[in-house]
């Protein structure tokens, strides 16, 4: 028993670490005066080469292909986005893509952001076009599909925001571009979208010692089961209830269906 809670101790806790927010700040408050965020983000050349990764309180920044370009942060003479509203936010100092990403299938090659993610979450990102010679385009996605994108039109240099809803069970979203965007914040938080495809989703999967159990199944339904690294172990269509075996170990359970897709803790013995 007391190994059982353990295991549900250890999997609840991997699962808390998806509500918490979290926000990266690179334009910093209005007059750019606080000591921590000029720390953290502070006027000055990322310069990555090409493949250079590096990790910034859990953001990580692979560099561009020039190896001089990607993440500048400068002062950008002061933005402000929803002036006049409860979100108002102004900055001072932004981010620089300095160009374009490459990306293949959703996948950037060079000059992208990423962070990692255990469920459901939205991203917001604070932004500017970086110049007003070419259309261009910023991505939301986690590397096999798209989650949101913003095309800015010519002469279109005005503070925007982009929202993007990740309803998966967890894995790595990345931010990139087309060509040159200017970032100003990164906002990451627990989705209600993600809670509420779980409340409508009635399938449910449950384990007894090494053996599990998935009931209430009322529509074509897809159970992918993952390790907590996120590789895929198992995965099974059906359209009623069924149980089979499973090793050992602690689990995330993915559950797909008509009406959305829902995620799972599991822990078998």
């Amino acid at each position: 028993m007391k190994k059982r809670l353990l295991i549900l101790s250890l999997i609840a806790s991997i699962y808390n670490t998806n509500g918490q927010n979290k926000i990266w700040d690179f334009g910093g408050d209005a007059t750019y005066t606080s000591a921590a965020q000029i720390a953290m983000w502070p006027v000055a050349a990322y310069n990555a080469a090409e493949g250079t990764t590096v990790v910034k309180d859990g953001l990580t920044l692979v560099g561009d292909n020039s190896g001089d370009k990607f993440g500048q942060i400068e002062n950008s003479g002061g933005k402000t986005w929803d002036a006049g509203t409860p979100d108002e936010y102004t900055a001072i100092n932004r981010f620089k893509f300095n160009g374009g990403s490459d990306p293949v299938d959703f996948m950037p090659s060079i000059s992208y952001l990423s962070f990692p993610v255990t469920g459901p979450v939205d991203v917001k990102v604070w932004f500017r076009s970086g110049s007003s010679s070419a259309n261009r385009t910023l991505y939301i996605s986690d590397g096999t599909s798209l989650i949101n994108s913003f095309d800015a039109i010519v002469d279109n240099t005005d503070p925007e925001t982009i929202i993007g809803n990740y309803t998966g069970t967890g894995g790595t979203i990345y931010i990139y571009t087309s060509n040159s965007f200017n970032l100003y914040k990164i906002e990451v938080k627990e989705s209600n979208l993600g809670i509420r495809l779980n409340e409508a989703i009635k399938t449910n999967v449950k384990a007894m010692g090494n053996k599990v159990y998935v009931s209430e199944v009322d529509t074509d339904t897809e159970i992918s089961i993952y390790s907590i690294t996120g590789a895929l172990i198992k995965k099974i269509q059906t359209n009623k209830d069924v149980n089979f075996m499973m090793k050992s170990g602690l689990w995330i359970v993915k559950v797909k269906t008509d009406k959305g897709i829902k995620s799972l803790k599991l822990a078998t013995e």
